[in-house]
């Protein structure tokens, strides 16, 4: 994979010389794939460099980050490749430290950086949303009905407690921003351990049903990278 993402990091490719990296020319810039993958690399080397970690591309995550460069990029061949579906969502699954919700950090770093204010989105933990919920009630959970987010682990959240009232918060999150991706086009993005026959299993048959309209699900293989 290096020879996609890594080698050529230094070649342009019609885009982003000496010249381009000044802060006054990151505006509102249009990305190809290729050009895209750059950046994955480029920011993927310094978000794990800061973490005392190496950015590792290999044959487990090769063809999921092709498939993520190709999403975010807005590439058509992203719906002949997965057979999903650009105006939908991403929903990441796969085992514990492959790089899920890691992916999704570095691709927000890139989105702020360069000003790309339609890839833009949230990254939130569920166990932060439920701790707000539990504390706060019902107004603390507003704010992620509306606009693009991004749930981390999804599936590993308690129930939540409001006055005494236990339920189950992200089966209503999750109705209420099918509604918005309905009306609006709203879009959610999320990374979780649960496969898609597991999400039925955890909130139940019209959630998984509605999930399927909403989400690209998009697996990502392998063993822990957090040894």
């Amino acid at each position: 994979m290096k020879n996609s993402l890594g080698q050529n990091l230094k070649i342009q490719v019609g885009f982003l010389d000496e010249s381009d990296i000044k802060p006054e020319n990151k505006k509102q810039i249009e990305l190809q794939t290729a050009e895209f993958k750059k950046l994955v690399w480029e920011f993927g080397e310094s978000y794990f460099r800061n973490l005392n970690r190496r950015f590792i591309v290999d044959n487990a995550n090769q063809q999921f980050l092709d498939i993520v460069c190709k999403y975010f990029a807005n590439d058509k061949s992203f719906e002949e490749i997965t057979g999903g579906e650009l105006r939908k969502g991403l929903f990441i699954y796969g085992p514990c430290g492959t790089g899920k919700s890691s992916t999704l950090e570095i691709i927000t770093n890139i989105s702020k950086q360069y000003q790309l204010k339609s890839l833009w989105f949230r990254n939130i933990s569920v166990h932060t949303v439920i701790k707000e919920f539990n504390l706060k009630g019902e107004k603390s959970t507003e704010k992620y009905t509306e606009g693009t987010v991004h749930f981390e682990d999804l599936g590993m959240e308690r129930i939540a407690q409001s006055w005494g009232v236990k339920e189950n918060l992200f089966e209503r999150l999750l109705q209420i921003r099918y509604n918005n991706f309905k009306l609006k086009g709203t879009k959610t993005h999320i990374t979780s351990n649960l496969t898609p026959n597991a999400l039925e299993k955890h909130y139940g048959r019209q959630i998984s049903d509605r999930a399927i309209e909403m989400f690209n699900f998009i697996h990502l293989p392998g063993k822990s990278r957090r040894y």
